[in-house]
C-alpha cells in the first residue's frame, strides 16, 4: 500500500470554487474507485489538501495528473511512501468543504513537517465518506 499527502495552492478564482470542486470530488470519487484508490481531500478556500492511498503504480498515475492539474499551484508533498494497511478503507474520496480551523491544520502542515499525522487526523474527522 502506497501513499501520498500532499498541500496546493488553489489556482481557481473564487467565483469558480465551488463548482470546479463539486466537479473534481464527482469525478474523482468515480476515477478512485475504478483504480482502487481511497483517500480524502480538504479545501480551505487557498489550499487544496489531499491524502491518497492505494496501488504504487496507480497513486503515480493520479500524482503526476494533479501535478499537472492548472487548477493546482505550489504543490507540497508532506508524506510519501509505503503503509501496511489503508486509512480511509471504504472512501475512495471523502470531502471537507472551506472552515478556519481546517486552514490552520493546513497551514501547520506547511510550516511543520511533524505536523502530517494531525493533518491526517483532521482529514478522517472532518472529511464525510462518499
Amino acid at each position: 500500500m502506497h501513499r501520498w499527502l500532499y498541500v496546493s495552492l488553489c489556482r481557481l478564482p473564487a467565483p469558480w470554487q465551488e463548482n470546479a470542486v463539486t466537479d473534481i470530488v464527482t469525478t474523482s470519487r468515480a476515477r478512485n474507485a475504478a483504480l482502487g484508490v481511497t483517500g480524502a481531500l480538504l479545501f480551505t478556500g487557498q489550499r487544496f489538501a489531499q491524502y491518497l492511498e492505494g496501488a504504487e503504480t496507480e497513486l503515480a498515475r493520479l500524482r503526476a495528473s494533479i501535478e499537472r492539474d492548472a487548477r493546482h499551484a505550489e504543490i507540497r508533498t508532506i508524506l510519501d511512501g509505503h503503509r501496511p494497511e489503508r486509512l480511509f478503507d471504504d472512501w475512495t474520496l471523502a470531502y471537507a468543504g472551506p472552515s478556519r480551523f481546517v486552514s490552520g491544520q493546513v497551514e501547520a502542515a506547511l510550516d511543520d513537517a511533524g505536523s502530517a499525522d494531525t493533518l491526517i487526523q483532521v482529514l478522517r474527522e472532518f472529511a464525510t465518506p462518499s
